[in-house]
Formats: structure tokens, C-alpha cells, sequence
């Protein structure tokens, strides 16, 4: 069989999972999984203070740039992959999308795909009997102060993994036990271990914007999740890591997407349709909240924790296109200075679309949204050091011009503790605003709004819920 050839990134995400069962707890009224978070912040080296005017810490340039990048490349692989599954371009999508390779990208790309073809097992057969398992819960910790670590058991018996969760993809990718050295560092998925395993026999090539690549093989196998059980899902094991996933640069095993299934690379069902369609969890979504406190940040699996936001501040919008959680945004606004009338950025007319991105630390829009958000401020200037569309402004003053963004008819603040990413760099005046240019018209609106509010992934209504924190 002809590999399956697709394209994919990934990025520095900001929420990640790892279980210790001691602390997670069940909803006893819907036997959802609760599962308490700490926030870690990753482009900042830290700050100190509190309240609507922290004492800026250093911003962390290196992983500011990197993370960028990564979403920059995380669009443009998965606007390929919603083509690719669909038919058509996403409407979102810039006029080119697939990624330019040079011809030596290409060549090596080609020369790892017959490489792996040669690899011993590559038609095994696998048990297709499937054992039960036992739910769990799972609770989630912080690993080495960076990014937050979760887990997942593959196979039976189960074997453990730890994974990035990220809403803004939809694939599971695990290193194989047959990976070459680039796995090196982490724990590696084998099929041959586990009685529930399908080879699908077909490979794929995860190509990444700058040309490098996850090689691998598809196999089917159960997936146990926060206590629930996917059966047959379908995920990637990799023979080689790109350099974007090797250790100690991704201290996880691989990622776990929680988008739509058109944004699917493998083209097939994410992880949590699978749950649903087996009737596995309670009800069809999952709760989000972050914060910078300690012991204020969690994850609600099949249900949402009443006890975390406002039940009578709830906002439902509509997804408006399933392939990532996609929305419409009422309007995105900041107080004007010196007295002046308050900014308008986006309003009810300007149908703007936006994309809630638990794994995108910014809120992300075009250079023009950017540039008309930043005019008026004496001082804001543009930092190219830190990566495309980055603006600065002067710290005593950035409390000044906090976004407030409407979600169905609601506006919801944003704080300066979040808005806030930090110095430019030491005894700089300035510090990093957390939107920024460098995207296009629609926005990506990452955990600088989130910390703000509670969200409501629904996948079953096909909506996104938005409520003010308790």
C-alpha cells in the first residue's frame, strides 16, 4: 500500500495532563471525571505582586518565539488536513497553505518513508480481542515548572504514556518501540504488547513548515482517558521524532488532539467523538478552567463543575463551522485614553470569527486588528525580537488598555495579571501585551482570555460555553 502522506505541526501548548490518582475526584451526580490543574506559564520567567497590578516578571524570549511559530505552523498543517478531508479549502485558510519544502526536505522525507516501509513487523497482524479495563480518574500535575504533563494508557495491558491536550488538533501521536534514536527520552508505544492492537497498514509522514517530519504507522488500539474508554481509536506511532518533539524540548511522550475530525490528519475520529459515540462519558463535553492560583485551575470531564463559574452568566455560541472550535465574536474592545471613547476592534458587524485554542497562550489576529489596537498608546511599539506581530508597551500604562471580549451578547473582561506577559527584558519599561499581530482576520483566542472565564467545550450541541469565574 502507497503511504499516506499528510501534513502537520504542532506547538509549545500550555496545558498538558499527567494522573495521579490520589487527587483526581468523581462528580457523584454524573460520574464525571473532576480533575484539578496548576498553572504554569511558560513565555514568562515570573512575577510577583497581585491583583489588577502584578510586578511584571522577565518574559521568556526564547519560548515567546518558539511559540509563534508553532501556531503559526499548527494553522497552516491542519487548514491542509480540513482540504484534504473535505474537498475544499477552510474558509479561514490563507490562499496558500501547504508549506514549501526544499527538494533535500523532501528527499529525506521520501528516504525515512522506504526506511520505515523495510522496518521488521511492518504487515504484523495484531489480536483484534478486546479486553475491559477499569475507569479511573486522573489528576494532573505540574512537570519541571514549564508546562503541565498528562497521561493516557494505551492497550491491553495498558501501557502509560504522557500527552499534550490540545483543543486546536484532533490526532493521538505516540512514539513506536521500533523509533529510531530521535524517541530517545521517552516511553514508546508497542503494538505487538498489546491484544487490542489493529495494524491499519498505512503510514504517514507528519510534515511540518519547516520540512521536517514524524514518520509512522496507523494502528487502532483502546485508548483510556480521565476513567473513559475509546475502543478502536485510531493513532499514530512514530519511527522517527522531528526535532520539534524530541527530548528534553518536548519532555511528553506525544500529543492528543480535541478538535473536529475534519481537521483530522489520520482522517478519522478525534479521541472524544469516540467517547461519545460509544456512550462512554456522561455527557458529550468538557470543562475547562485556568488560573494563576493555586488549585483554581481544572479540568471537567463529561460535565462542568458548578462550583468553579456563575451559572447565571452561561453564554452558549454556536460552533460555525466544525473543524476547530470556531466562533462568532460580538466584539473586542479597550477604554481609550486621556477620556476618549473606548477602541472598537471588532464589533456585531464586523463578523469576526474566532478560534478558542486552549493550546495558544495569545490572543492572535491580523498586524491591521493588531496595529489599530496599539494606535493611540504612547509608547507601544512593535518587538520583532520576540517573534512576528509582538507589541510592547509601557508597563505602568498596560493596565490601561485591557481587551474586553463579547461572546454572545456577553463581555467578559480581561485581567492585567494575564494581559501582562512581561519585561521585554531587563530594567526595560516595557513590557509584552498578550494580543497580538502576525495572523490573520479571524482571531485565535488563547489562555490570555481563558484564565478569565470558565469554558464549555460541547461537543454534542456543537458549541462553545462561556461563563465568569465564582
Amino acid at each position: 500500500m502507497h503511504p499516506t502522506t499528510v501534513s502537520f505541526a504542532t506547538l509549545l501548548f500550555t496545558l498538558i495532563l499527567f494522573p495521579s490518582l490520589s487527587s483526581a475526584n468523581l462528580d457523584s451526580g454524573k460520574n464525571a471525571v473532576r480533575v484539578p490543574l496548576k498553572r504554569s506559564w511558560p513565555v514568562t520567567h515570573g512575577s510577583s505582586g497581585s491583583g489588577d497590578n502584578p510586578t511584571p516578571g522577565l518574559v521568556n524570549a526564547r519560548s515567546l518565539r518558539a511559540h509563534l511559530k508553532w501556531t503559526d505552523k499548527k494553522y497552516r498543517s491542519t487548514f491542509t488536513a480540513y482540504q484534504s478531508n473535505t474537498g475544499s479549502s477552510h474558509p479561514l485558510a490563507p490562499p496558500s497553505v501547504p508549506p514549501r519544502q526544499s527538494r533535500e526536505a523532501e528527499r529525506k522525507r521520501r528516504a525515512s518513508l522506504e526506511e520505515y516501509s523495510n522496518l521488521p513487523g511492518f504487515a504484523r497482524e495484531s489480536v483484534a480481542a478486546r479486553s475491559s479495563s477499569v475507569p479511573g480518574a486522573i489528576s494532573l500535575t505540574e512537570e519541571n515548572g514549564d508546562m503541565w504533563i498528562g497521561a493516557i494508557s494505551v492497550g491491553s495491558p495498558p501501557q502509560n504514556f504522557t500527552v499534550v491536550f490540545d483543543t486546536g488538533s484532533s490526532d493521538i501521536l505516540l512514539p513506536s518501540a521500533s523509533c529510531n534514536s530521535t524517541c530517545d527520552g521517552h516511553n514508546r508505544y508497542d503494538p505487538s504488547q498489546s491484544t487490542t492492537s489493529v495494524n491499519l497498514n498505512q503510514t504517514f509522514s507528519l510534515t511540518y513548515g519547516d520540512g521536517s517530519s514524524a514518520v509512522g504507522e496507523l494502528y487502532s488500539d483502546d485508548v483510556l482517558i480521565g476513567g473513559y474508554e475509546a475502543v478502536n481509536q485510531t493513532l499514530g506511532a512514530a519511527v522517527t521524532y522531528s526535532a520539534n518533539f524530541q527530548a528534553p524540548t518536548f519532555n511528553s511522550d506525544g500529543l492528543l488532539g480535541l478538535g473536529f475530525p475534519q481537521i483530522s490528519v489520520y482522517g478519522q475520529p478525534p479521541v472524544f467523538q469516540t467517547l461519545t459515540s460509544d456512550g462512554a462519558v456522561p455527557e458529550s463535553l468538557f470543562g475547562i478552567t485556568l488560573s494563576s492560583v493555586s488549585g483554581k485551575s481544572e479540568l471537567m470531564i463529561g460535565a462542568t463543575d458548578t462550583d468553579m463559574y456563575n451559572q447565571s452568566s452561561v453564554v452558549h455560541v454556536s460552533v460555525s463551522l466544525a473543524a476547530y472550535w470556531q466562533i462568532r465574536m460580538d466584539g473586542l474592545t479597550r477604554p481609550g485614553l486621556n477620556n476618549s471613547g473606548e477602541v472598537v476592534i471588532a464589533n456585531t458587524t464586523s463578523y469576526a470569527e474566532a478560534i478558542i485554542d486552549t493550546g495558544t497562550t495569545l490572543i492572535v489576529t491580523s498586524d491591521d486588528n493588531a496595529q489599530k489596537y496599539y494606535a493611540d498608546v504612547p509608547g507601544a511599539e512593535l518587538v520583532p525580537s520576540l517573534g512576528s506581530g509582538v507589541w510592547s508597551v509601557p508597563c505602568d500604562s498596560i493596565g490601561s488598555i485591557l481587551p474586553s471580549i463579547t461572546f454572545g451578547g456577553q463581555a467578559f473582561a480581561v485581567s492585567s495579571s494575564t494581559f501582562n506577559l512581561g519585561q521585554v527584558s531587563d530594567n526595560s519599561t516595557n513590557c509584552v501585551a498578550g494580543l497580538a499581530g502576525g495572523g490573520s482576520d479571524y482571531y485565535i483566542i488563547g489562555d490570555v482570555f481563558l484564565q478569565n472565564v470558565y469554558t464549555v467545550f460541547d461537543v454534542g450541541n456543537s458549541r462553545v460555553g462561556f461563563a465568569k469565574l465564582a
